[in-house]
């Protein structure tokens, strides 16, 4: 008795890129068959129609070579499998990289729509516009972009925001990666997956530093774009797009002043220099520290008690000889603890 299988007609599809909802029933009857033909696989309920459709897609993926034209041996899924995962990878490299270019080109076709060509400056007037502006500063810088980040409504939006979108290293328009300075107001550390969105920003190439006291969530790149969120308390506008003549460049200043003040943060693992012999909660822990994060803040982040931050808050203040948490941070620097 033949087998049923799933008709291809009920799964919606591409004709060039089927789902693999429909391509895996087809691979796993050829791997069951010792010597797949047409015949055989008619046999256990394919269609014609569906093999003319399918049998080349597995072939385009590497999974099956064929014979002759009703004959086909089957590549072993060990050996498959994992170059079909790569053709994929291959593949979603090429589509980030088209999507931040498609992206600069809608950008600017929006800033066109909005700017005023006489002020240089664009009023945002949603979290949306907001968030599409700070996107505009990335994607139309040629070498650098600096940021800022405090608890607004931007920075929410954005740990709210799928992963790919917060951890995507940021490239320039001839598709190089951007040197990126990311500086985090340590108020915002408390907040859910911060400290795993803060590594994988590090993994792809950005440099970030802990400053207390940040005037704004904003960002400014090397073509002089500048873009600050200004919050939400009820009116219009909740943000701002300034070019340099407009006031990019004050924007910078105030940022390139803020990063000087600031501490440098790097994953507890990763030892600042060669005479830093610390254990990796203790690195976290000063680090966090020197970044003016409060010990309530600091036990949330590391999982661990109030009580316990205390105590080895007292040991690394005793160990550097400090009597304040900022004497602290300024000796851990000296000394190349952080």
């Amino acid at each position: 008795m033949a087998k049923r299988r799933t008709s291809a007609t009920a799964i919606p599809s591409d004709a060039l890129d089927p789902a693999d909802e429909e391509v895996a029933p087809l691979y796993l009857a050829l791997l069951e068959t010792r010597h797949p033909t047409r015949d055989s696989l008619r046999s256990q309920g394919f269609s014609s129609q569906q093999l003319d459709r399918l049998l080349p897609v597995l072939e385009h993926r590497r999974m099956i070579q064929p014979v002759d034209g009703s004959t086909w041996s089957v590549v072993p899924p060990d050996v498959a499998m994992p170059a079909f995962a790569a053709q994929l990878e291959a593949r979603a490299r090429m589509v980030r990289t088209t999507a931040q270019a498609m992206s600069r080109v809608y950008l600017r076709s929006r800033a066109a729509d909005r700017t005023d060509a006489t002020s240089g400056v664009v009023l945002l007037e949603s979290l949306v516009d907001v968030a599409e502006a700070l996107h505009q500063v990335t994607t139309t810088a040629q070498e650098w972009v600096l940021s800022s980040r405090v608890d607004s409504p931007l920075s929410r939006y954005l740990l709210e925001a799928p992963r790919p979108i917060s951890t995507t290293p940021f490239l320039n328009s001839r598709g190089e990666p951007l040197d990126v300075r990311l500086d985090i107001d340590p108020a915002l550390l408390p907040e859910p997956d911060v400290l795993e969105i803060m590594q994988a920003r590090v993994d792809a190439g950005d440099v970030i530093r802990l400053t207390s006291g940040l005037p704004f969530t904003g960002a400014v790149n090397d073509e002089g774009l500048a873009m600050i969120d200004l919050g939400d308390d009820g009116g219009a506008p909740v943000g701002i797009l300034l070019n340099r003549a407009a006031g990019g460049g004050r924007v910078r200043a105030v940022l390139e002043f803020a990063w000087q003040l600031g501490t440098p943060w790097l994953p507890a693992t990763t030892p600042a220099s060669d005479s830093d012999h610390l254990e990796p909660r203790d690195r976290s822990i000063l680090r966090l520290m020197a970044g003016g994060v409060s010990d309530a803040a600091i036990a949330r982040q590391l999982g661990i008690s109030s009580r316990t931050v205390e105590r080895r808050v007292r040991v690394l203040l005793d160990r550097l000889n400090a009597t304040t948490r900022f004497q602290a941070g300024v000796l851990a620097a000296r000394q190349g603890l952080i």
